[in-house]
């Protein structure tokens, strides 16, 4: 069982941490206008109502709202359901969600990427240059029982758990 459930976002060089657990629905997006989005991202590829995430019967998901340039979770386009009807994505720690980026959740500076976290995060993020390695592609996510290591192309982010 986890010890809290946090979001972890990424976006033109900065990132974010949520902790989902503090209330039962987020809803993500652009803000614009009225429009004022529990988490609010930056980049113009996301739809001003782009999905959210829900606590339903203690598991975590991510609803989409077919934005424009989509979501892709686990490296696969998220869609609807049958008959357009809403198709939640049950949500495992490590998962990679990359918001804007296309059928093929292509990361770059205007997407936006997240990774869930089942172990609390700590704040200080490590930025490391990745250029000399071509091991991964953007957006991979290496766990091991102590961090997690996302790799945005030509740098990555080491997450530290807070054990």
């Amino acid at each position: 069982m986890s010890d809290v459930n946090q979001l972890l976002v990424i976006e033109q060089g900065k990132s974010y941490i949520y902790t989902l657990d503090e209330r039962p629905i987020w809803e993500v997006g652009r803000q614009s206008g009225d429009v004022v989005p529990d988490i609010s991202l930056n980049v113009h590829t996301v739809s001003r109502r782009h999905g959210s995430f829900q606590n339903m019967d203690g598991n975590w998901f991510y609803i989409d709202r077919n934005g424009k340039n989509g979501t892709t979770c686990r490296g696969k386009k998220v869609g609807t359901g049958i008959g357009g009807r809403t198709k939640p994505v049950l949500l495992k720690d490590g998962d990679v969600l990359v918001f804007g980026g296309g059928e093929k959740g292509v990361v770059c500076d205007k997407t936006a990427l997240a990774v869930f976290c089942t172990h609390r995060i700590d704040s200080t993020l490590k930025k490391v240059d990745t250029k000399q390695y071509n091991e991964a592609d953007a957006g991979t996510v290496i766990k091991s029982d102590d961090s997690l290591t996302v790799v945005m192309g030509d740098y990555s982010y080491i997450i530290e758990y807070m054990i």
